[in-house]
């Protein structure tokens, strides 16, 4: 009878677990796209009220699960949705309204057409030329094409405009030189062999003008040196790449083999990884922001037991990628991509 029953608790934690992975990877995809729903008829609060809604439930089947989960699983699941609770704070804060307290000039009337400056993020959009999957050695590398969010009218508010690169190969994306990233959402997605810099041209345009947030999902055998994300960074489904980044918050799900360079305010987390290591940014990539850097206080949370989780690393110093390395992907090294993946040890 005892075996019987412990039979059927290990089979109420299996369920439980593959329920609450569901429900959490729903959540953070949805707390991720919340920047990219219009604040207009009330379209981001609604989303919002779902987001909180989804929350509820599943801190209500978390307590509903104290008597079968053994302490310690119960408090990684608590802390997995106060986490997410507080991740959805952070964005709405975000996104709120800045109040203003004193009367500003009105700004100029918006310039069409020609007489657009060549900075305007509409220029950039309209002189894209649709190519994609382009080869680039010996040819310029890829700028991504900027993507308005949010339909409407002159004069209606905007949801932040996506930078989005999608099924690319052995490439060379950087951004446009004169591009400004402020309350952009960055998407990279499906890349293959490819050397990514969104970097400001200048480290003061990468101090003043960080992504709202990241997404990066699909990568294999890449380098992305991303700059400096305001918020969090959702990676996803990456395998033998090297990623740099500066954010608030870094979730990493499902990757292998990946080094992330990280200078990230809170704890790092990750779930289903496997060989993952960590490191501080490299030397000259700083990007000046303030507070204690956590890169190697890293939580896996489907690591149930006490100890090191066996899923992720620091990497060591003497086996760091050299700042001349580094260099190269900064410079592009003309596109050569094979290149410059060859020193990270992608082939």
């Amino acid at each position: 009878m005892m075996m019987i029953n412990m039979a059927h608790q290990e089979d109420a934690k299996e369920r439980f677990y593959r329920n609450f992975r569901m429900q959490q990877a729903n959540i953070q995809e949805q707390i991720t796209h919340l920047p990219s729903i219009a604040p207009v008829a009330g379209e981001r609060q609604d989303a919002t009220e779902v987001i909180l809604t989804n929350i509820s439930r599943l801190t209500n089947d978390v307590r509903d699960a104290t008597h079968f989960l053994p302490a310690y699983d119960h408090r990684v699941y608590t802390d997995a949705v106060n986490t997410l609770r507080k991740e959805l704070d952070e964005t709405t804060a975000k996104l709120a309204p800045k109040s203003r307290f004193q009367f500003r000039p009105r700004p100029p009337a918006a310039v069409d057409g020609d007489d657009a400056p060549k900075s305007d993020s509409r220029r950039l959009v309209n002189n894209r030329d649709g190519t994609k999957g382009e080869k680039t050695n010996g040819q310029p590398p890829i700028s991504p094409p900027l993507s308005p969010g949010g339909g409407g009218s002159r004069g209606r508010s905007r949801s932040p405009r996506a930078i989005k690169v999608e099924g690319e190969r052995d490439a060379v994306i950087t951004l446009p030189a004169d591009h400004s990233r402020t309350s952009s959402v960055g998407q990279l997605i499906d890349l293959s062999s490819c050397v990514v810099n969104l970097c400001s041209p200048t480290v003061e345009a990468s101090r003043a003008a960080p992504f709202a947030s990241l997404m990066l999902k699909g990568v294999e055998k890449s380098v992305v040196v991303a700059g400096h994300v305001d918020g969090p960074v959702h990676v996803t489904g990456l395998k033998r790449c090297v990623v740099v980044v500066t954010a608030r918050q870094v979730r990493i799900h499902d990757c292998e083999e990946v080094d992330f360079y990280l200078w990230v305010r809170s704890e790092p987390i990750i779930e289903g990884c496997k060989g993952v290591r960590f490191a501080p940014l490299p030397e000259g990539m700083e990007t000046g922001a303030e507070g204690e850097n956590k890169w190697k206080e890293v939580k896996d949370f489907l690591w149930l037991k006490e100890g090191q989780s066996p899923n992720w690393g620091v990497l060591g110093e003497g086996e760091r990628v050299k700042g001349e390395v580094w260099r190269g992907v900064m410079g592009d090294e003309g596109g050569d991509v094979k290149g410059v993946l060859g020193r990270f040890g992608i082939a």
